[in-house]
């Protein structure tokens, strides 16, 4: 039972006579509130904060948002005007957003030493949390955008080659950031996993995988990293594992050995085959909770492709959705690109229950894909100038959507005001990370 012992409001019907509100009934109340407006309610008193900021409450706020549809929105990296700084905005795809990168009206905090050029973020948020990593600084951070958090993880080994996801164990309830890369040892290269737990009982820096990397599995990680560097792609969580692509170079070994997935809570590894087509120019994304595979046929037929996984287990894959991108409208935005990617599903305002597909393109716009009616819509055009050293590849890496939760990025300190209006900071104790400030 959460509790909130600070004095309680009392309402006063017409007889005069002060009634008290049930704990029971301003519990209900609150856990259907924004993100936003919870953090405000955390203010009233050191009680509330508690209560607010409860698992339970978490739990209750989650479930809430599972069966109450909200607007869909992005949340995207822009440059600055100081070099080696990067600002992190949202927009909301209702409101058809155009935004320059020097737009402050919708921005969420800025990331001080930070190179958006060289940084990728997951493009479909675990449970409220967005791994980001900065390839300049070889750093990783995880937010979440809704209560403005963020937190830098601790040192992890440096290396040039390497690739991480992050995950949630539902057994433990913790969230894991899975790490592979390739270490030289005696001459010779080695592939190894690290495992970072958000608030863990390991403490507060990087472990070995319990198993490691298995000898059968080395050979896929390798070419697993190779891949997600080359791509640009970082693995994708769903149900439990971490999947990452092996990569076309891999196929030429094991043809039908398309996904090196990673269990988050058993920390183990399989390989899972793909569908009934050579893996060139494919990538995996999460769709209402279904590992999917994208292909992209654009020089074929312009269509995209999106399979679905069945089942892990025994690698059965379904054709989910075969999109038409010659829509006359939208053509341009998505004919003209060099790289499209999807990166998620968002709730549609119909009424069919499907969920509309997100596309990202390089030339910085986001489409929707409705599949009931079978039409797309551009939502969002970033304008202004790109960063300095952005490629057609990393541009797709800076989009991703939002998620409207209180899941918390670091669960063993505790987060304090930032200079941004209802932002919080939690870091790592070592000079050098700034809070941002608008």
């Amino acid at each position: 039972m959460v509790m909130m012992s600070c004095k309680r409001r009392k309402v006063s019907p017409a007889s005069g006579a002060p009634v008290v509100l049930p704990e029971e009934m301003m519990i209900e109340v609150l856990q259907w509130l924004p993100v936003e407006s919870v953090l405000c309610f955390r203010a009233v008193c050191r009680s509330w904060a508690t209560a607010l900021s409860s698992d339970q409450f978490r739990g209750f706020h989650t479930a809430k948002n599972k069966i109450k549809p909200l607007p869909p929105k992005l949340f995207f990296v822009s440059q600055t005007a100081g070099f080696g700084s990067t600002s992190v905005h949202a927009s909301s795809p209702l409101s058809r957003s155009v935004l320059g990168g020097d737009d402050h009206r919708d921005l969420l905090f800025n990331l001080d030493n930070v190179r958006g050029d060289f940084m990728a973020m997951t493009p479909t948020p675990c449970h409220g949390l967005t791994l980001l990593h900065d390839a300049m600084g070889l750093e990783y951070y995880v937010l979440n955008v809704a209560t403005r958090s963020i937190s830098r993880l601790p040192p992890c080994q440096t290396v040039p080659s390497g690739s991480a996801g992050l995950g949630f164990d539902a057994r433990t309830g913790e969230y894991k950031v899975v790490r592979l890369f390739r270490e030289i040892i005696s001459g010779e290269p080695h592939t190894k996993c690290q495992i970072y737990t958000l608030g863990g009982k390991h403490g507060d820096s990087w472990r070995p995988a319990s198993g490691g990397v298995p000898f059968k599995f080395r050979t896929a990680g390798t070419y697993s990293i190779l891949a997600s560097q080359q791509h640009k792609l970082l693995p994708v969580f769903v149900d439990g594992f971490l999947h990452w692509l092996t990569g076309s170079l891999f196929s030429f070994l094991r043809p039908h050995a398309a996904i090196l997935s990673f269990s988050v809570t058993e920390e183990t590894f399989r390989l899972v085959r793909s569908p009934p087509f050579q893996v060139s120019g494919v990538h995996l994304v999460d769709l209402s909770g279904n590992l999917c595979m994208v292909r992209d046929l654009r020089r074929m037929s312009s269509t995209l492709e999106i399979w679905k996984l069945n089942d892990l287990y025994s690698s059965d894959w379904s054709l989910e959705h075969r999109i038409d991108l010659s829509t006359e409208h939208v053509a341009r935005d998505l004919m003209k690109p060099d790289f499209i990617r999807v990166i998620g599903s968002a709730d549609s305002s119909g009424m069919s229950g499907k969920k509309n597909v997100i596309i990202a393109t390089s030339n910085r716009k986001a489409i929707a894909y409705d599949p009931t009616s079978e039409t797309l819509e551009t939502i969002l055009e970033i304008k202004g100038t790109p960063l300095p050293y952005q490629t057609s590849r990393s541009a797709l890496g800076l989009i991703s959507l939002f998620e409207d939760s209180l899941a918390p990025v670091c669960m063993s300190r505790p987060e304090f005001l930032s200079k941004i209006p209802n932002a919080y900071m939690c870091v790592n104790p070592r000079p050098g990370i700034s809070r941002g400030t608008q």
